[in-house]
C-alpha cells in the first residue's frame, strides 16, 4: 500500500478518532437541511452532539467549504480551464499503460463565438490510477489555469456546433456528432488530419456523413454496443437509424495512410414514428440491436423493437407529468432498469417489467436536483447504480440498493425535497460553478469520472473540464471500511513520539498531535437530552465518507461543517498556483530545502512507525512510499509541476528524485499536512 494513501487514511482516521461517535448538522432554516454524519470512532468514544450551523450565503463561500474536503471525498482530482464551453464529453481508448497512471483519449467539443471555428478535440490525459495521488497536490489547483495532466493531441473544424458525441464501441477512435442540422458526421480520429494552428478556417470534412432526418437534430444520440449501429433523433419527432457496418471497417484504419478528403453519404435503414415533438434523447438497450428508448418533449416515454416493426411498443404517457422529458438511460447490468430525466429536476428509475399498456409507476423518484436534469448515465461496473447532473452544477450518484435506517420515518411516496437527506444519495460532485451540461462514467477505471460545465465568464473563460476519482472508502461496505481502516489503528494512534514540527512559514507541517489537539470549531453542542425532536435518525456509514455524509456533501454548504479535515486544510498554503514558466525556480528552490529539512527528520519518523530494521523492506511504507513518488515525478514537467494544477507523475524518475522524494513522504505518513 503506498505511503499517500496510508497518510490519507491516517488523516481521517485521526480526525473521526476524537470526533463524536455521531455529529448530527442542521442547516439553517432557509434551506431547511438536515444532514447525518456517523462518524465511526477509532480510538475514543464520546456522546452525541446537535450542531447548527448557517449555510454559506454566496457560491465562491460553498466552492471553497467544498475545496477544503477534496482530499477526503476524491481519491483523485484534476480540474482544467477550457477556452471555449464544451457541450459534450466521452472518454475515448487508452494508449498507454503505466505503473502508476495511464494515458487516455477524451473527446471534447469546443462552441466557439463565431470568431474561430467550432472544434472536435482529442485530448490525451494521464489519469493516476487509484491510491496513488497525493493529497496535497489534488486539493492545490487554480480553476483559471490549464492542467498538465491534459493535453491537446489533434483538432477538427466540425461543420457547425458539436452539441454530442458519441464514440462507436466496435470501434472507440471512431465517433459520430450532431450539430444543428439535419445531417450526422462520423469521424475517424486517428486518420483525420490535425488542424491545430491552422490558419485555414474551413471546416474539416466527415468520414462519412448520415443523411435520414427531415428537420435538425441536435442532440438525441445513441450508439448500440453489439453492431455499429446509430439511432438518433430530432425536430422532426423521429427516431432514425443507421448502420455503419459497410463502412466501419474503412473508418477504423489508422495505419495506413491518412484521410484522402472525399465525404460519403450513407442513407437511413429504418425511421420509428411515434413522438409528437423533439426527440431529446435516445439509448440502445444495452446488448440488443433491436429495442431502444427515447424521451422527446411531448413528455413521453416510448420503447421500441424493431423487429416489430416502426411503431413504439410500449408508451408511458407523461411520465414526469407535463414536463419536458431530457434524458434517458437503460441499465446494462440490470437491463429491467430505465433511467429518465426531465426539466423540472425531477430524477425517476422504471422497471420495464412493471410497465404496461396502461402505463405504471416509478420504481424510484428523486426531486433531488434544483435544476434541469441534462444527463444520466447508469454505471458500466456496479448494478443498481446511478448518475444524474443538470443545471443545479451537481453530479449526483445514486445506489438503489441503499435503503433507510429502520428507525427512520420514510418519505412518503419516495419523494424528497431539495437538500433532504436521501438513503439513495451516496455522493454528491460539487466541483462546477455552472450547469453540468455532459459527464460520463470512466469504462476503463470504476468510480472515475469526467465532467464538464459551461462557465462564459471573463474569470473562467468558457468551461470547465474535470476529472475525479471518488474515495472507495466512500461507497464500499462499511464493514470492509472499517476493518482495512482498524489495521492501521495502532500506526495511527501512536503519536508520543511524533517529530516536532517544521518552523513556521513557506512548506510548514502540522504534527497528527496538533492536528489532532482540539476538536473543531462546532456551534455550540447540546446535551444528548436536548436534541431537538426532530433530530435525523442515526445511521451507521463508513467511515471515510459515510453515506449519509456523502449526502452530507451534496450541496457545498455541507462543507461548511468545520471538521478536522477542514480545519487543518484552512491553514493550507494558498491553493492559486501560478504558471509553471513562471515558479518554476523558486518551486525546485523550495521543494530541495524541504527535502533537506525532511531528511533530517525522517530517522525519527521511521523509528516511530516501524522497527528500523525493517522500515526499506519490500511491503513495507517506506518502500511503498519510494514507489509512489517515482510517480509523482513526472519527467516532462519536473518539480514545477507540482506547484502548477496538479501535475502527477511519470513512472521514470531518477535515482536521486526517488530518494529525496521517499524521504518527503516519510514526513507526511508521520505528520497531517497542514
Amino acid at each position: 500500500m503506498h505511503t499517500n494513501w496510508n497518510l490519507k487514511m491516517r488523516r481521517f482516521t485521526a480526525w473521526s478518532a476524537y470526533m463524536p461517535d455521531n455529529v448530527h448538522v442542521a442547516y439553517g432554516a432557509d434551506s431547511s437541511v438536515q444532514r447525518e454524519w456517523h462518524c465511526q470512532s477509532v480510538g475514543k468514544h464520546t456522546s452525541s452532539v446537535y450542531a447548527s450551523m448557517v449555510e454559506p450565503k454566496s457560491e465562491e463561500e460553498q466552492y471553497n467549504k467544498w475545496k477544503l474536503l477534496i482530499p477526503y471525498l476524491y481519491d483523485w482530482f484534476a480540474n482544467h480551464n477550457l477556452t471555449w464551453p464544451s457541450l459534450s464529453c466521452r472518454w475515448g481508448p487508452v494508449v498507454e499503460q503505466h505503473t502508476f497512471k495511464r494515458k487516455q483519449r477524451l473527446y471534447l467539443s469546443e462552441q466557439t463565438d463565431g470568431s474561430e471555428p467550432n472544434k472536435l478535440v482529442i485530448m490525451n490525459a494521464d489519469v493516476v490510477k487509484p491510491r496513488v495521488a497525493s493529497a496535497d497536490v489534488i486539493q492545490k489547483f487554480n480553476p483559471n489555469n490549464k492542467n498538465a495532466l491534459i493535453k491537446q493531441y489533434k483538432t477538427i473544424y466540425h461543420p457547425g456546433e458539436v452539441n454530442k458525441i458519441r464514440e462507436c464501441p466496435q470501434h472507440p477512435s471512431v465517433v459520430v456528432t450532431h450539430t444543428d442540422a439535419p445531417q450526422l458526421f462520423v469521424w475517424s480520429t486517428e486518420r483525420q488530419p490535425n488542424r491545430q494552428g491552422d490558419k485555414d478556417k474551413t471546416a474539416s470534412t466527415p468520414d462519412l456523413e448520415l443523411v435520414g432526418h427531415t428537420d435538425d437534430a441536435e442532440f438525441a444520440l445513441g450508439m448500440c454496443s453489439s453492431e455499429p449501429l446509430v439511432a438518433s433523433g430530432g425536430k422532426d419527432t423521429n427516431v432514425v437509424l443507421w448502420s455503419l457496418a459497410d463502412h466501419v471497417t474503412n473508418l477504423s484504419i489508422h495505419d495506413q495512410g491518412t484521410f484522402d478528403g472525399k465525404r460519403e453519404k450513407l442513407s437511413s435503414r429504418l425511421t420509428l414514428k411515434g413522438h409528437s415533438d423533439t426527440v431529446e434523447d435516445v439509448v440502445f438497450q444495452p446488448g440488443s440491436s433491436s429495442e431502444l428508448a427515447s424521451v422527446a418533449d411531448d413528455s413521453n416515454l416510448l420503447f421500441w423493437d424493431t423487429r416489430s416493426g416502426i411503431a413504439p411498443v410500449l408508451k408511458m404517457a407523461e411520465a414526469h407529468g407535463k414536463s419536458d422529458l431530457h434524458v434517458v438511460d437503460w441499465s446494462a447490468l440490470r437491463p429491467e432498469l430505465v433511467a429518465t430525466g426531465a426539466a423540472d429536476g425531477s430524477l425517476k428509475v422504471w422497471d420495464k417489467r412493471k410497465l404496461g399498456p396502461d402505463g405504471g409507476s416509478a420504481l424510484f423518484t428523486f426531486n433531488h436536483h434544483t435544476g434541469a436534469v441534462l444527463r444520466a448515465e447508469w454505471s458500466p461496473s456496479a448494478p443498481g447504480v446511478l448518475a444524474s447532473g443538470g443545471e443545479d452544477k451537481r453530479v449526483c450518484i445514486w445506489d438503489l440498493e441503499k435503503t433507510a435506517a429502520p428507525s427512520a420515518a420514510p418519505e412518503p411516496g419516495l419523494e424528497q425535497r431539495p437538500g433532504r437527506a436521501i438513503p439513495q444519495l451516496v455522493f454528491s460532485h460539487a466541483g462546477h460553478r455552472a450547469s453540468v451540461v455532459d459527464f460520463q462514467w470512466n469504462p476503463h477505471d470504476l468510480w472515475t469520472f469526467m465532467s464538464v460545465s459551461d462557465d462564459v465568464s471573463d474569470e473562467l473563460g468558457g468551461g470547465t473540464l474535470q476529472l475525479w476519482r471518488v474515495n472507495d472508502l466512500i461507497y464500499r461496505d462499511e464493514v470492509e471500511v472499517l476493518a482495512e481502516l482498524d489495521k492501521h489503528r495502532d500506526y495511527i494512534l501512536n503519536i508520543k513520539d511524533a517529530p516536532a514540527p517544521k518552523a513556521a512559514g513557506k512548506g510548514a507541517k502540522r504534527t497528527l498531535e496538533q492536528v489532532t489537539a482540539a476538536p473543531p470549531a462546532l456551534a455550540p453542542a447540546a446535551a444528548p437530552s436536548q436534541l431537538p425532536s426532530d433530530a435525523p435518525a442515526q445511521v451507521p456509514a463508513a467511515a471515510a465518507a459515510e453515506t449519509p455524509a456523502a449526502a452530507a456533501v451534496e450541496t457545498p454548504a455541507a462543507a461548511a461543517v468545520e471538521t478536522p479535515a477542514a480545519a487543518a486544510a484552512t491553514d493550507a498554503e494558498p491553493s492559486d498556483a501560478p504558471e509553471v514558466k513562471e515558479q518554476q525556480p523558486a518551486a525546485q528552490e523550495q521543494l530541495s530545502t524541504d527535502a533537506v529539512q525532511e531528511q533530517n527528520q525522517s530517522g525519527s519518523m521511521q523509528e516511530a512507525a516501524q522497527p528500523a530494521s525493517s522500515a526499506l523492506q519490500p511491503g513495507s511504507d517506506a518502500a511503498d512510499a519510494a514507489d509512489a513518488d517515482t510517480a509523482m515525478a513526472d519527467e516532462d514537467q519536473s518539480t514545477a509541476a507540482v506547484v502548477t494544477d496538479q501535475t502527477m507523475t511519470d513512472v521514470d524518475g531518477d535515482a536521486e528524485a526517488v530518494k529525496t522524494g521517499n524521504t518527503a513522504m516519510e514526513t507526511d505518513a508521520h505528520g497531517a499536512t497542514s
